[in-house]
């Protein structure tokens, strides 16, 4: 590749989505604009309309549908996801256009707009620009990225590699659904199997797209839309930004921490390595490429529905949750503990009010306690509004 280590579109994602596309993978259509009628142009050219502004446009992520059409893998050999399938609450009608509008460089949904309207696409081009660079405060962003909608269902990939071979520690199906007025909020983060055809799809896309970045050691945390076809939205490098190790040991039998040492200090050489750790190490030709669930495991967001003065935390409810079969661990963030503070209702991974793991053998038990978690969400704390 032509860099000489350090490839920027492996960070800026206007240039990784680009590198990708040249590489012959299917991308979204995107444009690096520096003005706001260069965006509202561009805009109109992805089929956005123009019209009265739609009010409730605030920071969001990608659209997640059900990809119920790809495959037929979806039946109890397999666990492909059970969390969100019955609500359906997370659908889009596809017919609206809509685009994207973002930084180049940013974490997680920070200063990610969807975009309904060319107003919509104007306001949010004046919001990012000219704002601090993510990990560089120094710099402001002269530039603002606006990129095709993809419809679809999202996923994330954990890919563990070594000298260009890349393995697959674990796929997550994101459950995400509207909520304070926010397009799409983490509600559950779900473990399923990569060997299925979903799966399989999925995870050779991305290590295409990891070729195609030039990444052939260590950690990536990718995530990519599901529709017709997977289309990347962006390559991190870097490990899952969650307490992942509790939850894939329960459910894949390894992790992705594990897998890393072993794609560095894995190898056969016993001179390399202090006596007797043969069996402390774990063999990286042994790794499966592809991961496989023992067990059906979430993450679920605790969304925070209330927005005022914080009275009482509902401690009926946070036991019922506590006591589920399928809960093994739970925290609520100090910030929602603290009686008299202000809250403000969850638009964003970030302004969670917790997380609940939660882990079971049996589909249904499974998805029963994660749908009455939902339910509780609305009820978890009592304020005094502003």
């Amino acid at each position: 590749q032509n860099h000489d280590g350090v490839n920027e579109a492996r960070r800026n994602k206007y240039l990784m989505i680009e590198q990708v596309g040249k590489a012959g993978l299917s991308v979204v259509q995107q444009k690096l604009c520096n003005s706001p009628e260069e965006a509202v142009e561009f805009a109109k050219k992805l089929g956005i309309v123009e019209q009265e502004e739609v009010e409730g446009n605030v920071p969001g992520s990608t659209m997640h549908t059900l990809d119920d059409n790809v495959g037929n893998d979806d039946n109890e050999a397999y666990n492909t996801g059970s969390l969100g399938k019955a609500t359906n609450v997370h659908h889009h009608s596809t017919e609206m256009r809509m685009c994207i509008v973002k930084p180049v460089r940013g974490a997680a949904t920070d200063s990610v707009f969807l975009c309904k309207n060319q107003i919509d696409v104007k306001n949010a081009f004046n919001v990012i620009k000219g704002m601090p660079i993510f990990d560089d405060p120094r710099r402001m962003h002269e530039s603002v990225l606006i990129q095709e909608f993809a419809a679809g269902t999202e996923y994330a990939i954990d890919i563990v590699s070594k000298d260009g071979e890349h393995k697959v520690a674990a796929l997550w199906r994101y459950d995400k659904r509207p909520a304070n007025g926010a397009s799409f909020v983490y509600f559950a983060t779900e473990v399923i199997d990569a060997d299925t055809e979903v799966g399989r799809l999925i995870c050779e896309y991305v290590k295409n797209a990891l070729d195609a970045l030039d990444i052939k050691w260590g950690q990536t945390h990718s995530e990519v839309i599901l529709g017709k076809e997977p289309r990347l939205v962006e390559v991190n490098c870097r490990p899952h930004n969650m307490d992942f190790a509790p939850l894939t040991m329960a459910c894949i039998g390894y992790n992705s921490l594990d897998m890393t040492l072993a794609a560095y200090l894995g190898g056969n050489d016993e001179d390399t390595y202090p006596p007797d750790t043969k069996d402390l190490r774990l063999d990286w030709e042994s790794l499966p490429d592809l991961s496989v669930t023992r067990a059906f495991g979430a993450v679920v967001h605790l969304v925070n529905y209330a927005d005022g003065i914080l009275l009482s935390v509902n401690e009926e409810a946070l036991q019922e949750i506590e006591a589920m079969e399928s809960v093994f661990d739970m925290e609520i963030y100090p910030s929602f503990l603290e009686i008299g503070a202000p809250l403000l209702p969850t638009i964003d991974i970030r302004t969670d009010a917790g997380w609940v793991k939660i882990i079971n053998d049996d589909r249904e038990a499974f998805r029963r306690d994660y749908e009455r978690i939902v339910e509780l969400m609305p009820e978890l704390f009592i304020v005094d509004p502003r």
